[in-house]
């Protein structure tokens, strides 16, 4: 009986290591003009980045040659092929598709211990256009809720997304600087926005 409960007591301990260091699959979009930002993520140690092909040419991706680890693809053709690697030093990976490098290329950073709302927040990008006053947030996680607050700290618009992406509309605004938070399930984070 003594032996049934160190095993029994030893597959918990194990168990509950294995769920502790669990770690995500992030999904990339790849294809002829992304990169910057719609091609960069901050990740953990342990994390794997998987990209899909989105349309039919010859795809790689390369590591650079300044890159904190090394990895090649080779090449793979048609819409909805896909490449994983996983990430495990801490440092920076920039990366290129070989035959497109001038307009496919992007960064893993990867980094110790991040929070569930530092991994969100770094892989939340935004643009206010000036022009239409529309701001579009783009995330790797799902944004469930948008909150637009004046400086005062009174909320001025509250959308609901559920979803990767999001555009909203400042015209009702008067000029100035809003503060925005952006909610996921388990996230949250705050960016400040300009309308002029």
């Amino acid at each position: 009986m003594k032996r049934f409960v160190q095993i029994l007591a030893l597959a918990l301990v194990i168990n509950i290591s294995a769920t502790l260091n669990a770690q995500t699959t992030y999904n990339l979009d790849w294809g002829l003009n992304i990169n910057g930002a719609a091609a960069s993520l901050t990740i953990e140690p342990g994390d794997t980045v998987e990209w899909t092909w989105v349309d039919n040419l010859q795809h790689n991706v390369a590591s650079t040659a300044s890159a904190q680890e090394s990895f090649n693809s080779g090449l793979i053709q048609g819409q909805g092929s896909t490449w994983s690697y996983t990430f495990t030093e801490v440092g920076v990976n920039e990366y290129v598709c070989t035959p497109h490098s001038s307009s496919m290329f992007g960064t893993i950073t990867v980094e110790e211990a991040l929070s569930i709302d530092d991994k969100f927040a770094r892989n939340l990008s935004f643009t206010l256009s000036q022009s239409t006053n529309r701001l579009r947030i783009q995330s790797l996680m799902q944004i469930d809720e948008l909150v637009i607050y004046n400086l005062l700290g009174v909320p001025q618009i509250r959308v609901n997304v559920r979803d990767q992406y999001a555009e909203v509309d400042m015209s009702s605004l008067v000029s100035g600087v809003y503060l925005v938070k952006a909610t996921s399930q388990k996230a949250q984070t705050t960016f400040k926005v300009v309308k002029r």
